[in-house]
């Protein structure tokens, strides 16, 4: 507003007064200006100062923000803010080096630690290690969200996380080259509370033995299924066994062959992508579009 400065207000004066002021403004403009008071942010409320974190990232609270000073390592602490914990492509894995990839490892077991047993959500990619799963699994059995991303973890750590993960109802498994066999079949009988799996697969591997077994997987509402080496009977299986199944999204499986039986059978799932007839087999990099259905996007369906 034009005439209005900060903590000041200027009001056009009678001419009275303007005679009266006017010795006593010339020496105000003569004063120094003070400078304004310096706002002590390390007093904000350690819920106010909590609300802020929540809104960066778990490595830029590990890595700055909750060091500044002693009020903001405390409100870093409050275990509510490590509920979400989302380090997945993070920019520091740039490189793949591996003492990045051992530090972004060892501040994952520090926001399990901050959870204090409250963590829901975890998402990570290159750096997570067997290690990482299993103390992810001695801490945080209300876990309802995992994401693992390019990740080269074996199928028993990754099993024996899953069967402590009773509160399990999102899962994303993507180009984990070890996670295979029974892993599917064992989460299944683990994680009865299951509602939404993202499974993407590559070139990699030899021939599976047996089902996939996410036909056991009852109470599915969204399944995605990218590179997967499935068939059209084992694909109908699933339709079967998962009576609930609301959106099924099936890309680049190269074995399952589209007709009308199938659309048939798929007719009562509401959103429904399946693979095109001429299907070929594409290499693709974890980066890129092929795979976008984030489970954020599922939530706001």
């Amino acid at each position: 507003m034009k005439g209005v400065t900060w903590g000041v207000c200027h009001r056009r004066p009678s001419r009275s007064y303007e005679i009266e002021v006017q010795p006593f403004a010339k020496k105000i403009k003569e004063m120094e200006v003070q400078p304004d008071t310096v706002r002590d942010w390390s007093e904000l409320p350690l819920d106010v100062l909590a609300l802020v974190f929540a809104k960066l990232g778990a490595v830029e609270v590990l890595m700055g923000e909750g060091l500044v000073c002693h009020s903001w390592l405390e409100a870093a602490k409050v275990p509510s803010l490590w509920r979400y914990v989302d380090m997945e492509h993070h920019e520091v894995l740039r490189g793949k080096k591996k003492k990045t990839r051992d530090v972004l490892c060892a501040m994952a077991k520090a926001a399990v630690d901050r959870s204090n047993g409250e963590l829901e959500v975890f998402a990570g990619s290159e750096f997570v290690t067997d290690d990482l799963l299993k103390y992810i699994a001695e801490r945080s059995s209300s876990l309802k969200s995992l994401s693992l991303d390019y990740c080269n973890v074996s199928n028993e750590a990754f099993t024996e996380l899953i069967i402590k993960l009773p509160l399990l109802e999102e899962l994303l498994i993507s180009l984990c080259p070890f996670v295979d066999g029974d892993a599917y079949e064992i989460t299944s009988r683990a994680c009865a509370q299951l509602k939404r799996l993202m499974l993407r697969q590559g070139s990699y591997g030899g021939e599976r033995e047996g089902p996939l077994g996410i036909e056991f997987m009852h109470e599915l509402r969204y399944l995605t299924l990218v590179g997967s080496d499935i068939t059209t009977e084992e694909l109908v299986a699933i339709i079967d066994g998962c009576p609930h199944l609301e959106r099924l999204c099936v890309r680049n499986c190269c074995n399952i062959v589209v007709d009308g039986a199938l659309r048939a059978k798929c007719s009562r799932i509401k959103t429904l992508i399946l693979p095109t007839l001429q299907c070929r087999r594409i290499h693709f990099h974890p980066d890129d579009g092929i795979f976008t259905d984030k489970f954020d996007d599922w939530r706001s369906a």
